[in-house]
């Protein structure tokens, strides 16, 4: 969310003149950060199952907007210094949260927004006990209405078990159950070479805690043709740069597009998507979006299933490639944070449309000429030099593609402008905490 748009959202629910289940004003800053840790726990186990704000700056009755006061005033590092450094929390689900700075009225008010989460409940392992005030472990704080749960209580049996509920989905319909399914990597189970719905011996996975979801692998086809081809022939180019960033491409050229994971509610199919199979079959990848240039948006099926292709099927390939394929292809935490990076880039000379077609200034310019991508086809017989080397640089990306390949000026420039986009996002989320810090 943009300043302006939170500026917005802020000034109305001032101007309700109430606190609510997902916000809270407050006059200044905690005094005692058992107070704020307090607080901060009772918002991210908010039943509004959204985005809360702590916003002060705010006189507590009137609501008169005052402007945050200097005194035990806390910066987004702060914050996050006391929740990861102090108290040991449940599972290691930490609330995500951030301190914006916002203008009303031409006051400086500070808005602790923490972020929706299905990790819920929060709660402690041990007690953390500071200036004579109690958070204790095991006990669940949470918020009705305006009122938190007090310190020294803890939240009746169905508000408990709402938030439970919520960690397992079992508040939503299935396509959003699927989505927490998928993400619980270690709970599918393989079924291989039993007869399938399709009356087809091949092999499934189906989630344990709930078998009614299950993913299957299907070849698309026709019986007695060739699936495999050459990852340099000329139908294979810059559109799938991505590809050529992974070492083995060199060594082992097959390369096939002709199966589909998909994933079905009992009958239903709830999200499909087509691999790409490289490496003589041992990596399989579900292909970014592609909504100008290619990216995963970490909360879409597309991404989810993306890590359920590698964990399950690549196997002992897995972190190598993932880990090279991440390192040019962009993932967003959010379709909004998408937008937001994208119209701060093309501010900054990079414009919206296709590679290829695009012209480059300003600061995107000297980002993209001050990128190298190796090219490393010279040297094919030492795969196990270059899978080190690129082990050894993280920062390092090459590109693999022959030099005959027709596309190979195309597939260079796509891969360093994924790595621009990569490396700035980075640099962009670092800076954004900086400006509240």
């Amino acid at each position: 969310m943009d300043k302006i748009t939170l500026e917005w959202e802020i000034a109305e629910l001032i101007e309700r003149h109430t606190e609510g289940e997902y916000w809270d004003f407050k006059q200044q800053w905690h005094l005692h950060n058992a107070d704020l840790l307090h607080d901060i726990i009772c918002m991210a186990n908010s039943p509004a199952n959204r985005d809360c704000y702590i916003i002060i700056g705010i006189e507590d009755k009137t609501f008169k907007i005052l402007g945050v006061d200097t005194e035990n005033r806390k910066n987004q590092q702060n914050v996050i210094d006391l929740l990861r450094q102090k108290p040991k929390w449940a599972g290691g689900h930490i609330p995500e949260v951030y301190v914006k700075t916002i203008q009303i009225e031409g006051k400086e008010i500070d808005t602790v927004i923490i972020k929706q989460s299905n990790h819920t409940p929060f709660y402690l392992l041990e007690d953390y006990t500071k200036e004579n005030i109690s958070i204790f472990k095991g006990a669940i704080y949470t918020r009705k209405g305006d009122t938190n749960t007090p310190k020294t209580s803890t939240a009746n049996l169905y508000d408990t078990e709402v938030l439970w509920k919520r960690r397992f989905g079992l508040l939503y319909n299935p396509s959003q159950r699927a989505k927490f399914y998928l993400a619980d990597l270690e709970n599918w189970e393989l079924v291989d070479g039993e007869r399938d719905r399709f009356g087809v011996n091949r092999y499934f996975f189906f989630y344990r805690p709930d078998p009614d979801f299950t993913v299957y692998f299907l070849s698309n086809s026709e019986e007695g043709e060739n699936l495999q081809k050459d990852i340099n022939d000329d139908t294979i180019g810059s559109l799938s740069y991505y590809l050529f960033s992974f070492c083995n491409v060199s060594y082992h050229t097959d390369y096939s597009s002709r199966e589909e994971v998909v994933l079905y509610y009992r009958e239903i199919p709830l999200f499909s998507a087509q691999l790409e199979c490289i490496d003589e079959g041992r990596i399989s990848l579900v292909s970014p979006e592609f909504v100008v240039d290619p990216c995963y948006i970490r909360d879409s099926f597309r991404y989810l299933m993306f890590e359920f292709v590698f964990w399950h099927r690549c196997r002992n390939y897995s972190g190598e490639a993932r880990e090279m394929f991440q390192r040019v292809i962009p993932i967003y935490k959010n379709e909004q944070e998408r937008e937001e990076f994208q119209n701060y880039i093309e501010k900054k000379g990079f414009p919206h449309y296709a590679i290829g077609k695009r012209k480059l200034s300003e600061e995107a310019l000297k980002r993209f000429e001050s990128t190298e991508i190796d090219k490393a086809f010279e040297n094919p017989a030492a795969p196990e030099q270059v899978a080190t080397k690129l082990k050894e640089n993280t920062e390092l990306v090459i590109c693999f593609a022959h030099p005959d390949n027709k596309d190979f000026d195309g597939i260079v420039e796509a891969l360093r402008i994924g790595k621009v986009l990569v490396d700035w996002l980075d640099d962009w989320r670092k800076c954004s905490v900086g400006e509240n810090e």
